[in-house]
């Protein structure tokens, strides 16, 4: 895969490991102090990185309020390129949960915080080992 825009793809990346780190020590810490931030950053961690396949495949990232569209893009590419789109889901699991980790009034339950750190960590998963050029990037060598 020939990577669009490296400096761009390479600041979302960053993005998405920061806040991929933030909840994985968030989840160490006490889950009823901590717990709601978790969510929220899980979320945030996996928009971050769809943004950077998205700048990476197509050049530019999702401008649209509904991240859903993100998801599509990425689903259309893969599908289009013969790429296993299986990765996606947790994607979506978070972005479907986006309103009520943020928002809501209803209280979050331990179990979807739990989930939220699992697909957020399946999503990034499946990221890298589908797309190697974007998890192998390095500031200095190809931004």
């Amino acid at each position: 895969m020939d990577v669009r825009n490296p400096s761009i793809v390479l600041h979302y990346r960053h993005r998405a490991d920061s806040l991929f780190c933030a909840a994985r020590d968030l989840s160490t810490l006490n889950a009823d102090l901590y717990g709601p931030a978790l969510g929220v950053i899980a979320v945030h961690g996996a928009i971050a990185l769809a943004d950077a396949l998205l700048v990476a495949c197509e050049g530019d990232r999702s401008r649209c309020d509904d991240h859903r569209e993100a998801a599509r893009r990425i689903r259309s590419w893969c599908s289009a390129k013969r790429i296993a789109e299986a990765g996606i889901k947790h994607f979506e699991w978070l972005i479907d949960k986006k309103t009520h980790f943020s928002y809501d009034d209803r209280r979050v339950e331990p179990y979807d915080l739990q989930m939220a750190k699992v697909k957020m960590d399946q999503f990034f998963a499946w990221a890298f080992s589908t797309f190697p050029a974007i998890a192998q990037m390095k500031e200095t060598s190809d931004a």
